[in-house]
């Protein structure tokens, strides 16, 4: 399990978004976004960004308060210690009160030709 310096998250919402601020579960620690961009109105894109330096036991993505949330895509860049940083897409998802997407993804294991 690699300590997380840093992840960036790029959310692409679908025909049903929602007016309230994102927010995403660390280690099952409810936190909002540090430096957030957009927002997660219908059509329209979130990026939001968070300095963790902690290791990830858990990482999701928070439904909304009320109502649900329609999500085309997931983009997230995870910067890992003494790892190359990785991109990990993820598809079309809806969100409600009751639901959190897992967005954590190990690095990726090194392949060696033999």
């Amino acid at each position: 399990m690699p300590r997380v310096n840093t992840f960036k998250v790029k959310v692409q919402t679908g025909p049903q978004g929602m007016s309230e601020p994102v927010h995403f579960n660390f280690n099952n620690h409810k936190l909002p976004f540090e430096n957030a961009t957009g927002s997660a109105e219908p059509g329209e894109v979130f990026e939001g960004s968070f300095d963790v330096n902690s290791f990830a036991h858990s990482l999701t993505l928070v439904g909304p308060e009320s109502g649900k949330w329609e999500i085309e895509k997931i983009t997230i860049e995870y910067d890992c210690e003494n790892e190359k940083p990785y991109t990990v897409h993820f598809g079309a998802i809806t969100l409600d009160e009751t639901t959190e997407v897992n967005i954590w993804q190990d690095p990726p294991i090194l392949a060696f030709d033999v």
